[in-house]
């Protein structure tokens, strides 16, 4: 039973694995996220028109929030959603940040760990799409 476990120790070895365990995979997930980030930092700093606000790769999370020449967000967020990508339009509840920046809203692409590198590239390919659906 379980108290003849406690006893023993078998639990604080197993939670001692767990736990060691864990932290090789923060890491490991940390890394990609790194990654990820940086990558789609550059990918998308390639596309004309195209602003990133905020620090640079180095200073944020797996995220990047931006701007399309003066394409709406919610604009921008229909485009690539009509070629599978989804991205968040909008506030997202920081509008002193928009304010800051001189921008009424923006598109937001978030990076977790069941992203790849070939997901980048076809919201970068969409981001080119929608750039040329609203150029005049």
């Amino acid at each position: 039973g379980m108290d003849s476990a406690l006893d023993g120790g078998v639990l604080g070895r197993e939670a001692e694995g767990i736990e060691a365990h864990w932290e090789k995979d923060v890491v490991a997930l940390h890394a990609h996220e790194r990654e990820i980030t940086v990558y789609a930092w550059e990918r998308l700093s390639t596309i004309e028109g195209l602003r990133i606000l905020g620090p640079g790769p180095d200073r944020r999370g797996g995220l990047l929030a931006f701007t399309l020449d003066d394409v709406h967000p919610h604009d921008i967020a229909a485009v690539l959603d009509m070629h599978g990508v989804a991205v968040r339009a909008g506030h997202h509840c920081a509008q002193p940040v928009h304010d800051r920046f001189g921008v009424p809203a923006t598109a937001r692409a978030s990076f977790y760990i069941y992203n790849t590198l070939e997901e980048v590239d076809t919201l970068a390919e969409a981001l080119e799409r929608a750039r040329a659906i609203f150029s005049f």
